[in-house]
């Protein structure tokens, strides 16, 4: 019987690759448990060519699983990412009197909080990861020195002013967006000497949270 040995020699190649694309890559480890690595052989086929086809084989499943198990981590990673929850709102549980400049304001009455990353103790937000964050302050005061400074990181990044006018309470608000790395600072500061005060409960807030990550 004529064979026709370059149809065979190509078979020899192709079987196996045609087999491997059948696969999914959710499934490759098929290759090695349903598939016969031994292609189909002619007279003229070597046990050394066998072999170095096996090895190249396995060499490059090897290479996928790899690279496959590189996406599933990064794509893990980022849906982890996206389902962490950073967000606060917190108030004045008692109006604030004649603070001293630049002492932080601790907002003690904590109303939410996810993610933890609000310290009720010491009146600073920590961020828990990289992303953009926006923040909120209004400020109610009973005098003519009624300002607070947003400070991040110790850089002031905004300016609140709620000063009373005439027979009102003064009132002010502000909001700001911060790309923040995680471990950064937010808090805020009083920053006036003397007769200061700073309403408590409903008057004044403080709040923020993640908008996304960067």
């Amino acid at each position: 019987m004529y064979i026709d040995t370059l149809n065979i020699a190509s078979m020899v190649y192709i079987y196996p690759v045609l087999l491997l694309l059948s696969c999914s890559i959710s499934g490759i480890s098929c290759l090695l448990n349903k598939v016969d690595p031994t292609p189909p052989t002619t007279a003229s086929s070597s046990n050394t060519l066998d072999s170095q086809f096996t090895h190249q084989l396995l060499l490059q499943e090897q290479q996928l699983r790899i690279e496959l198990q590189k996406q599933i981590t990064g794509i893990q990673s980022q849906i982890q990412a996206n389902r962490q929850e950073v967000t606060f709102f917190v108030r004045l549980r008692n109006k604030i009197t004649n603070h001293h400049q630049s002492t932080i304001i601790v907002f003690d009455d904590v109303h939410l909080n996810k993610g933890n990353a609000y310290d009720a103790n010491i009146g600073t937000f920590t961020a828990s990861v990289d992303g953009i964050y926006k923040f909120d302050l209004v400020l109610s005061s009973d005098v003519e020195n009624g300002h607070g400074e947003m400070m991040h990181n110790g850089v002031r990044v905004l300016d609140v002013y709620a000063d009373k006018h005439s027979r009102f309470y003064g009132r002010g608000s502000g909001a700001i967006l911060v790309l923040m790395n995680k471990g950064d600072k937010m808090w805020i500061q009083n920053t006036d000497i003397g007769n200061t005060i700073i309403n408590a409960g409903v008057e004044t807030a403080f709040s923020g949270h993640l908008l996304f990550l960067a």
